[in-house]
């Protein structure tokens, strides 16, 4: 699910020198530490680009509130400045749920001096203590004299004078990478793990259908990293189901939360025991889950249009249960007026799991709940419920008048944002 650093360049090294740029502290000075984020696909967005850059700073600065952290510079490279790397490591944390990031940094900040960069790096060369190194630079200062090549020359004989390490072009023990900016170099001594995708709020809104369990969280989020605001809507088993699962619910909007920080979504709660219990009385019990399912779309199709909201999400996975075979998805697409977002369907289980361990929900999720689903429904159910059969059992009811009275009562509860570091449980796949 995150991107990473790539590419690289042939060093020769040689020795030469140049004078530093003024205006900085001493070369005795600690170099102040910075996170550089690169911006991921919002970069090509042509003229909406300016668009896409906005939302993704907005999104950045929800995240980092409370932080000692300021966001210095802008563009597609946004510089992001720290106290420590102590701080570094916090906003790192951070900076991982925010998508449209295609990579991240720690960083230490140095006047674009070879020498200088070459005593900044000596951080990564002790914590490292490679046998060999290489120098890969990339210049965004197109004005700069010297070109990459020159500079990965001149950096690199002075960290031999230093270290006296030899340089290995193809394996290095060290690959030092090095970004020259306007006014400044940046050291890289870290990479960070970065969500890509594009900026929520980018693509529109969403409704998604929470229901506590594993899949429709995971869905919640890769909705959010396509750029999607996501509300939530949980549909409960009252008056005939306890409190549980609308309790994970909440916790599971929480944690997503922390993705969209910015404009955190809103747990919506439609209590839809009574109905499930309407429609048990005109129908098969192989036939009842296809039947809510459809009724929950009309629902949520009446709430979003509340909500401005232009597409459901679920967390169905094609094949995975009888109601999501293509026969019954099919049967509840008809039910609803909105298009019904299915990012987890050609997933299987266990990569969903992985997916929700990563962001430390997967032990929450699988916590025992009653599911409204099966309610009044039966032990089986049929992979391919005859189309005439649900319209009949849905022409005894006016369905439509009671979605839209569901929509209504559906309580509102703010679930709040999870900004704390995240726990990678064991089930998720390895960085």
């Amino acid at each position: 699910m995150f991107a990473s650093v790539g590419g690289a360049r042939k060093v020769v090294v040689a020795k030469a020198a140049l004078t530093p740029d003024p205006g900085f502290t001493p070369a005795s000075a600690a170099a102040p530490v910075r996170v550089l984020a690169k911006v991921g696909e919002a970069s090509l967005k042509g003229r909406n680009r300016r668009r896409f850059l906005d939302a993704l700073r907005r999104n950045l600065k929800a995240v980092l509130a409370g932080l000692d952290a300021r966001i210095e510079t802008g563009g597609s490279v946004l510089v992001i400045a720290v106290a420590d790397e102590v701080a570094a490591d916090e906003v790192a944390s951070r900076l991982a749920r925010v998508f449209g990031f295609a990579a991240a940094s720690v960083c230490l900040r140095c006047e674009r001096d070879p020498g200088r960069i070459a005593e900044v790096a000596m951080v990564a060369f002790e914590r490292r203590r490679p046998g060999t190194f290489a120098v890969r630079v990339r210049r965004r200062d197109k004005t700069f004299p010297l070109t990459s090549q020159d500079l990965e020359r001149e950096i690199g004989a002075a960290i031999q004078q230093r270290t006296g390490l030899p340089v290995d072009l193809a394996a290095p023990g060290l690959e030092l990478r090095v970004e020259l900016d306007v006014g400044a170099a940046y050291v890289h001594v870290r990479e960070l793990e970065t969500a890509g995708g594009l900026p929520v709020g980018t693509s529109g809104r969403a409704l998604s259908l929470l229901s506590g369990g594993i899949d429709s969280p995971v869905a919640s989020l890769l909705a959010m990293k396509r750029g999607l605001e996501v509300e939530f809507v949980h549909f409960s088993g009252e008056p005939y189901l306890g409190p549980t699962a609308t309790t994970k619910a909440l916790a599971q909007a929480k944690v997503l939360n922390g993705f969209q920080a910015e404009r955190p979504g809103s747990l919506w709660v439609v209590p839809f025991g009574h109905q499930q219990r309407m429609l048990s009385a005109v129908s098969d019990e192989s036939h009842r889950i296809v039947l809510y399912r459809r009724q929950m779309a009309r629902i949520g199709c009446a709430l979003a249009e509340r909500l401005d909201a232009a597409a459901l999400v679920t967390g169905d996975s094609l094949g995975q249960v009888s109601s999501q075979t293509l026969p019954n998805m099919s049967l509840v697409e008809d039910a609803s007026a909105l298009p019904i977002l299915r990012p987890l369907l050609a997933f299987d289980k266990r990569e969903v799991m992985a997916e929700a361990a990563a962001i430390g929900i997967l032990g929450l999720s699988e916590l025992p709940a009653d599911d409204a689903c099966p309610l009044f429904a039966g032990a089986k159910q049929r992979t391919a419920v005859p189309r005439p059969a649900i319209l009949e059992a849905e022409a005894q009811l006016d369905l439509d008048e009671l979605a839209r009275s569901a929509a209504e009562a559906a309580r509102k509860v703010e679930p709040g944002v999870f900004l704390d570091r995240l726990e990678r449980e064991s089930r998720a796949k390895p960085r």
